[in-house]
Order: structure tokens, then sequence, then C-alpha cells
């Protein structure tokens, strides 16, 4: 997918480096026709993430999913049946044991609300720093400390905290709540996808939504969670030297 250097690409490769990732970022967009040639293979989206991080370029849609429970989180389907909604709730509670009730998991749904009817649309995926098409969302695969690093610079411009939303499923949390919210978010990997994708233990999900991007890459000269450095003006030293010693 490489090709003339788009904004994105650049934007990819400083915060790559800034933040020492192990994993490039992946752009993702949610697109109503294919980019890429059709194919069979199915595809689960927790792992795509990873697997653009390290290079890969994967497109997703309602018959190359592989997950049941992204086929309903991502929108790809509805479930109309109460039998099989009731099945599926079973599994989640009973069989997962993800959450101590049926009503925990209620509560749960309630919180994520409606995904979008996606059934005729594509996810694709891909390492930011040589995608071509316009990501809506940045996904960064990284540590604790690149994860804080993003979040202070994704507040530094206005001061506005991200309404994060930590606990659902990985699909609906770093995906389908970005696009829909335009909120930055975090999500650990929910534990069933953690295991699956054999996530390593310090790795967790920031999603950025794109047009935010610009504004980090604006910052990090500015920003000590970038490159600036912290400064002590001499009267603010000589107050905190009084004021610690008493």
């Amino acid at each position: 997918m490489t090709g003339q250097n788009k904004e994105w690409n650049s934007s990819a490769k400083i915060l790559k480096e800034l933040l020492g990732l192990e994993y490039k970022p992946v752009a993702l967009s949610c697109l109503k026709e294919p980019i890429f040639t059709s194919t069979d293979k199915k595809i689960r989206i927790c792992r795509a993430i990873l697997d653009a991080g390290k290079g890969e370029s994967l497109q997703i849609g309602k018959n190359t999913n592989a997950c049941f429970g992204a086929s309903w989180h991502l929108g790809f389907r509805k479930i109309t049946n109460p039998e099989v909604a009731k099945m599926v709730k079973k599994f989640v509670v009973e069989g997962e044991k993800l959450f101590s009730s049926y009503e925990a998991l209620d509560n749960l749904i309630t919180q994520m609300g409606e995904a979008p009817d996606n059934s005729g649309s594509f996810f694709v995926l891909a390492p930011m720093d040589e995608c071509e098409f316009p990501p809506q969302l940045a996904i960064f695969i990284c540590d604790a400390l690149a994860a804080c690093r993003l979040l202070t610079l994704a507040t530094f411009i206005d001061g506005i905290m991200p309404k994060i939303k930590i606990g659902g499923p990985t699909c609906r949390m770093s995906v389908i709540y970005p696009l829909l919210s335009g909120e930055t978010n975090l999500s650990f990997y929910d534990y069933t996808a953690r295991k699956i994708c054999n996530v390593d233990k310090d790795k967790l999900i920031i999603t950025i939504p794109y047009v935010k991007i610009p504004g980090i890459i604006e910052s990090v000269n500015k920003c000590s969670a970038g490159t600036a450095k912290i400064g002590f003006d001499p009267e603010f030293r000589t107050f905190l030297q009084k004021n610690l010693a008493t």
C-alpha cells in the first residue's frame, strides 16, 4: 500500500519513534466499498489490530469476520432471535464467566448502546506509516508509559479529558465507540481476546480519532509528554525551596 507519502504516514513515523513503540500505529477506517480484492480468509478484528501493527493490511466485512461476538459489536448483524440472544448471554455469563449474573451483563450492554448498521461496510486496517487510505482512527498498541504520554498529548491543547469507557469487548471499545463518539479511548483488550490473541501482558490499546492527530503532532515539541523539557522559573524554584524546607 505504499505510494506518495501522506500526512498520516509521517505522523505515524513521528509517534512510533517518539514513544518507542514496538508495534506500528494502526490506521482504521470503516468504508462502504472494499479497498482490497475480496478474500475468503476469516479474520478476528482483535487479531487484525495486532497484525496491522506488525505490518499487514487487512479488510474485514460481514462475510470475512471470524468472531460471532464481533459480528454484533461491529454492526455486521443484529441478534433478533430471542433464543439466540439467550444462548449468547448464557455463554458469556456461564461459559466465559465474564459477569456474575445476567443482570450484570445487561447493565454493560445498556451502557454500550446500539451498534450501527455496518452490514454493508468494511473495516480496513493497515500500518499507518504506509497506508494510502485516510484513517478515521489511529490505534496504538502500547505499554502504560506510552499510553500516558498519548493521553497527555491528547489533552494538552484544550485540557478536555476524554470520556473513556473501559470494560467492554475490544472491538466495541477500541473501534466502534471512538468512531461513534469521536472520543479517545483506552482498552486493555478484553480478557477473552487477550488469551485468544496471546497479547503481551504489558500491552493495551489507545484509540484516537484521526482528526486529533495533527494537533498532537503540533504539540510534540511544546508538551513535556513529547520532547519539551520541564522548566522551573527562578521565582517558583525559590518558592518551592522555601516551602518544602518548612
